[in-house]
C-alpha cells in the first residue's frame, strides 16, 4: 500500500482518495423513475421499471461522472457501495458536506430511493497510485539468499478489477525467477 513509499523509497506513489456511502442491501429501498425523467434529456438516467436485480454501474461521463467524480454503484456481498472520487493527493479523512450530497445524488440516480433510505455507513480511503504499477522482482544484494521481494503495488482504484492479472503476472515472475 502507501507505506512503499517509505519501505521502498518510491517517491512515484501517492495517494488517489475515494469516498464511498453504504447501503445495506437487503433493505435498500429502489427507485423508480418518474415520467419526466424518463423523456428528459437533462435528467438522470434511471431505471425504466423497478429493478430486481444488483448490477454494478460505473458512469465517468458527463453530466453524471468524471474522471476525478465517477458515479458508481458496486455490490459487495450485503452492502451496495455507491461512489465516488479518484482525487490524487488529497488527504483529507472525512466525506465533506458537499460530496456526502452528490454521493447521495448518485444513489439517486443509480435507482437507490435517498428519500427513503440512509446509508448505512461511509468510507474514506486513500489508494496507492504511480504511474505505472510496480510488478517486479527486486533483486537482492546477496546472491546466496532465497529470499525475493516482489513488488506489486499502484494500481490506484483498479486494484479491485485487475488484482487476478497482477497476481497472474506475479506468479509468472516468481516461476522465471527460481
Amino acid at each position: 500500500g502507501l507505506g512503499a513509499r517509505t519501505i521502498c523509497n518510491d517517491t512515484s506513489l501517492i495517494g488517489a482518495r475515494g469516498i464511498l456511502l453504504h447501503f445495506d442491501r437487503d433493505t435498500c429501498v429502489r427507485s423508480r423513475p418518474t415520467q419526466e425523467e424518463l423523456v428528459s434529456a437533462a435528467g438522470p438516467f434511471m431505471m425504466p421499471v423497478e429493478q430486481t436485480t444488483d448490477a454494478c454501474i460505473l458512469i465517468e461521463d458527463p453530466p453524471w461522472g468524471s474522471h476525478d467524480y465517477p458515479c458508481y454503484l458496486i455490490v459487495r456481498g450485503d452492502t451496495i457501495v455507491v461512489g465516488g472520487s479518484y482525487l490524487e493527493n488529497d488527504s483529507v479523512q472525512s466525506i465533506r458536506p458537499q460530496e456526502r450530497e452528490r454521493l447521495l445524488e448518485n444513489a439517486r440516480i443509480l435507482g437507490i430511493d435517498t428519500t427513503r433510505v440512509q446509508p448505512k455507513g461511509e468510507w474514506v480511503g486513500f489508494r496507492p497510485y504511480r504511474p505505472t504499477t510496480r510488478v517486479e522482482i527486486e533483486q537482492q544484494q546477496d546472491d546466496s539468499s532465497n529470499i525475493r521481494l516482489v513488488h506489486a503495488y499502484g494500481t490506484g482504484g483498479s486494484g479491485w478489477t485487475v488484482y487476478t492479472g497482477v497476481a497472474k503476472d506475479v506468479t509468472e515472475l516468481v516461476l522465471k525467477d527460481c
